[in-house]
């Protein structure tokens, strides 16, 4: 949810992955992959580079400015990737690429993902992606690109997962402690009365069991051995966020603290962005003596995951747990000083730390009350919206020139005219490529409008 307005940010993420592994594969390997992605996606190489920067670990891309946004981006950045899997995969070596939480996925990614899924000149990807029913309806987007894919012909494969049977939770239980599935079942009886079977609950419960001695490894018999009525006895949360709470609040202040602040970026950040945020001062202020070394300490619990210079919450529900321990009235101080600490870096931040930027601060605007401070904001939004449509990312753009517009409006036109222009014109196209003719007719209107007073008011001065 968190980086549902970051262009491309589903889809980015797997292919980064896959450009840092490659980078580190044998040279025979890689001279490979570069030959064929020089040979089929050659001239679109710099469209490529521009939506992903990772590309550049694998190949040399010449520096060069991307021409076209709006619908001539969208089709460009579709065509780009389109290429670039067909040159990576192959019928000796096909591709798996594999989405979590689709439900969250940005409009683009989807996009992006029925261009690859139905394109019918590559028969060696197998796409495989997740996501929960309960959060997607017959409107969602993810529902219509589905409908769509499977109007291409594209055979889908549905596969509900549910919770586990009382017989799978027993070979779990019974592999997990090294013990015949024949002596475990009293165990498994006890754990499954508390989780029903949820593989989430199954896993924090044993791990809690486990911390708090109902089960335990004895020395003396060289087994593991329970204790079933203190296991019965013991009170579960209903669902994951409260389990997870408990767990956090027995942490050391310190590393709550950290949880706290790093879950205000959602699910993942960078590790060079989590430096940034800590390199300046004013950290103590929430609690944070070693950030570092509490998301070690988060790591080690079981909370965290530590790959490719990416921090990750091991699931969503930590994060949401996290996030909840912070007090509703001071979320906004929160987010205002992450974007302020990445911002005061400024010269070191990438071009996807820069919708990470303008994210916090958005989140934080209402506390901000420095002229030049919203100023700042609102040229984050435009530059974060124009970035956007140079992806062909169009959801996204409306969501950050909007944000704009909104702050820009506590300024006449007569005061920031050049910046209020710039807003509306990428807005109006904004609304041109995703079919809302009706708001672009009103925004132009505006401009017009606008553009004619400030002709009177020139010709008067």
């Amino acid at each position: 949810i968190f980086r549902q307005m970051e262009p491309l940010s589903a889809i980015i993420v797997a292919f980064t992955d896959y450009c840092q592994k490659i980078a580190t594969t044998s040279a025979e390997k890689l001279h490979q992959i570069r030959t064929s992605i020089k040979e089929t996606d050659g001239p679109e190489l710099a469209v490529l580079a521009n939506a992903l920067p990772s590309i550049h670990q694998c190949i040399d891309v010449p520096s060069k400015k991307v021409a076209g946004v709006g619908l001539k981006a969208y089709h460009r950045i579709k065509s780009a990737f389109r290429l670039f899997v067909r040159a990576i995969s192959s019928s000796d070596q096909p591709l798996v690429l594999f989405l979590d939480d689709l439900q969250w996925a940005d409009p683009l990614s989807l996009d992006l993902i029925e261009s690859l899924i139905t394109d019918r000149e590559n028969k060696s990807l197998l796409f495989i992606g997740s996501y929960r029913d309960n959060e997607v309806n017959d409107m969602h987007q993810l529902t219509v690109q589905l409908h769509s894919i499977e109007s291409k012909h594209v055979s889908i494969k549905k596969i509900k997962v549910g919770n586990l049977s009382k017989e799978y939770v027993n070979e779990l239980i019974s592999d997990a402690i090294q013990t015949s599935p024949r002596l475990t079942h009293s165990l498994t009886n006890a754990v499954y009365r508390k989780t029903s079977g949820n593989i989430f609950f199954v896993l924090e419960f044993l791990k809690s069991i486990c911390n708090e001695g109902f089960l335990y490894f004895s020395l003396k018999f060289n087994q593991w051995e329970w204790n079933i009525p203190l296991i019965e006895s013991k009170n579960t949360s209903a669902n994951a966020v409260d389990l997870m709470l408990c767990k956090m609040k027995q942490f050391p202040e310190d590393v709550q603290s950290a949880l706290k602040l790093f879950s205000c970026l959602g699910t993942d950040c960078e590790e060079c962005i989590l430096s940034l945020i800590t390199s300046g001062d004013g950290i103590d202020e929430f609690g944070c003596t070693d950030m570092m070394s509490s998301l070690e300490f988060s790591i080690e619990e079981g909370l965290l995951d530590y790959s490719d210079s990416i921090y990750k919450f091991v699931h969503d529900q930590i994060q949401i747990a996290a996030y909840s321990l912070i007090p509703e009235t001071d979320k906004e101080k929160y987010h205002l000083w992450i974007g302020n600490q990445l911002w005061a870096n400024e010269s070191a931040l990438s071009e996807k730390a820069i919708f990470v930027t303008v994210g916090q601060l958005n989140k934080g605007k209402m506390l901000i009350t420095e002229e030049h401070q919203t100023i700042e904001l609102i040229r984050l939004n435009l530059q974060a919206g124009e970035k956007s449509m140079s992806l062909g990312a169009f959801a996204p753009a409306s969501f950050y020139l909007e944000a704009g517009i909104s702050l820009v409006g506590s300024f006449s036109w007569k005061e920031q005219y050049d910046l209020h222009l710039r807003l509306y014109e990428s807005y109006a196209e904004a609304k041109y490529c995703t079919g809302e003719f009706e708001e672009v007719h009103k925004i132009v209107d505006e401009i017009l409008v606008r553009r004619a007073k400030q002709r009177r008011a020139l010709k008067l001065d």
